[in-house]
């Protein structure tokens, strides 16, 4: 299938808005295979350079709500690492956030999200999840056993405080028996848990696995599972991370919850992305358009600005929204994974269109 127009099938309950992933440190008390996203050779980074990115994060925010339609100005702030729990100083952070965004709460709603392994002890949870407005955990099968522990705790403390989560069990082919059983269990608990897919080399999947999964999964049709057998899933295409629809080509008749790569990649598009996510990364001390995309405004790959440059930045960004609110990359990547779901196409006439559904 060629893919010329990309959008999220409009729907009140998949709305649109912001999102910002503030990485608070690359150290993580776990260390699974399939994982990336770690480094405990580095050093936690300051408190004080974190809440700086924070704040400089929620102008960037605030100057994109200023082209936004008042019903869609609402932003996520994603907390997490590495492990962000892991961060000995994340109970102050935290608190500071609730201060950082006083100014704004007038303007936009703002809900902080930690995506946790959730295997701290029971009191340093309590006091984490009252500056929350929602938890996402991730249970990991390569955890060690005592912080296993500690995840269920922790988890069933949350789901019987009435506190908004979500959360999933990585699904790891090598572990897999104890994927499905944990899965099994958290769901007969009445936990809000689902499988997750392993991206990249070890997410190989057999028709095995598929069999296990539509068990928990009964939207996962055969037609889907024939595709992405035996073969690294992301080479097949790509699911909306917030599990949106999506409408290819503008045919709102038929969405897609798996978008197929298009032959010829994402390299030309024009994309909304800088619209709907940043990334604040207090471990390099820069900002990125999400932590998968690396596409800035001038269509080249790396951080859009530093901590010591980001207010500059943030101005610049500003005035040309001011003056066109029709302000986009032109992607250079031929792969896309998180920012899947902003809208994209081939046509910058037909991405101004897509966009009246959400810029005033």
């Amino acid at each position: 299938m060629q893919i010329k127009t990309l959008e999220p099938y409009a729907s009140p309950k998949h709305k649109m808005g912001f999102l910002c992933d503030w990485r608070v440190t690359m150290k993580c008390n776990y260390d699974c295979t399939y994982c990336g996203g770690h480094d405990n050779r580095q050093a936690h980074p300051d408190k004080e350079l974190c809440l700086t990115m924070l704040g400089q994060a929620m102008s960037y925010i605030d100057t994109v709500m200023d082209v936004k339609k008042p019903r869609l100005r609402s932003a996520t702030l994603n907390i997490y690492g590495g492990e962000a729990l892991y961060h000995p100083d994340i109970v102050y952070l935290l608190k500071e956030s609730s201060e950082l965004y006083k100014k704004y709460s007038h303007k936009w709603s703002l809900t902080r999200l930690l995506t946790t392994n959730a295997s701290c002890k029971e009191d340093k949870w309590k006091e984490v999840v009252k500056h929350l407005e929602y938890v996402q955990f991730s249970y990991h099968t390569e955890g060690p056993g005592k912080l296993k522990e500690n995840f269920l705790r922790n988890l069933e403390v949350t789901h019987k405080s009435g506190k908004r989560y979500g959360g999933i069990v990585v699904m790891y082919p090598k572990n897999w028996q104890e994927c499905v059983y944990m899965l099994k269990f958290m769901q007969k608990k009445g936990y809000n848990i689902q499988p997750k897919l392993v991206d990249g080399p070890t997410g190989n999947y057999t028709e095995e696995h598929f069999d296990d999964l539509r068990k928990f999964w009964p939207r996962l049709s055969k037609e889907l599972t024939d595709k992405m057998q035996n073969v690294e899933i992301i080479r097949r295409g790509r699911a909306c991370c917030g599990e949106r629809l999506m409408c290819i080509n503008r045919d709102f008749k038929h969405p897609a919850k798996f978008v197929p790569q298009p032959n010829n990649s994402y390299v030309g598009f024009n994309c909304s992305a800088n619209q709907f996510f940043l990334m604040a990364d207090s471990h390099t001390k820069s900002f990125y358009t999400n932590k998968d995309c690396r596409v800035t405004l001038d269509g080249k790959l790396g951080a859009l600005a530093t901590s010591d440059t980001m207010d500059d930045y943030i101005s610049s960004l500003k005035s040309k929204l001011e003056n066109d609110s029709n302000t986009y990359l032109t992607c250079v990547q031929k792969t896309c994974i998180c920012g899947i779901c902003a809208p994209k196409s081939t046509s910058i006439d037909e991405l101004k269109k897509v966009m009246k559904v959400y810029n005033l």
